[in-house]
């Protein structure tokens, strides 16, 4: 499947905050939420601004073939500025298993060369096996896996660099950059 990132522009951000309401109903298994009184996942809107505002974060749509297959939000991880974080990631479940989620990683990872963590619940087994087998493939199985707290919850850290074998430089104002990689 052709896989492809593309920046979510603010006038598409009601479809994002439309598809984290899946990925809160796929998390609410590890972190007891249940939806409201409507039968929504929703969060707060505000949590999202940072996103649209800050040039430290990157939000971006996942596409398969050219389908909404998902999202990723990339930012520069507060307590250690120096790192590259994936805040957030979602593919929907019509696109598991076929290496969407592994190519939107390569890509991702390949847009921000630098210093990396991906942090994974503990009790996400498959996300962790997900990350696992990602990861290992894409830093040719150069990097570190630990656990830490992480806002007082008990995480899997992920740590690698791309400096060795990423050359691409990304500027999220530049067009031929900032939408798509393939």
């Amino acid at each position: 499947m052709e896989t492809t990132l593309k920046k979510i522009p603010v006038h598409s951000r009601s479809v994002f905050e439309n598809l984290f309401q899946y990925y809160r109903y796929d998390m609410s298994e590890f972190l007891g939420l249940a939806p409201d009184d409507h039968g929504l996942y929703v969060t707060r809107s505000s949590q999202f601004d940072v996103y649209w505002k800050m040039p430290d974060h990157h939000p971006f749509f996942i596409y398969a073939d050219g389908n909404l297959a998902g999202f990723i939000l990339i930012r520069r991880y507060p307590a250690r500025p120096e790192l590259f974080d994936i805040d957030q990631f979602f593919i929907l479940r019509r696109f598991k298993g076929q290496g969407v989620g592994k190519a939107a990683f390569k890509q991702a990872i390949t847009l921000f060369p630098g210093q990396w963590q991906v942090r994974v619940l503990r009790e996400n087994i498959n996300a962790l096996r997900f990350w696992s087998k990602a990861v290992a493939e894409a830093t040719s199985g150069i990097f570190s896996l630990s656990e830490q707290l992480d806002d007082d919850l008990l995480m899997h850290f992920f740590s690698f660099s791309t400096m060795s074998f990423i050359h691409k430089k990304y500027s999220p104002n530049d067009p031929s950059t900032a939408n798509s990689l393939s």
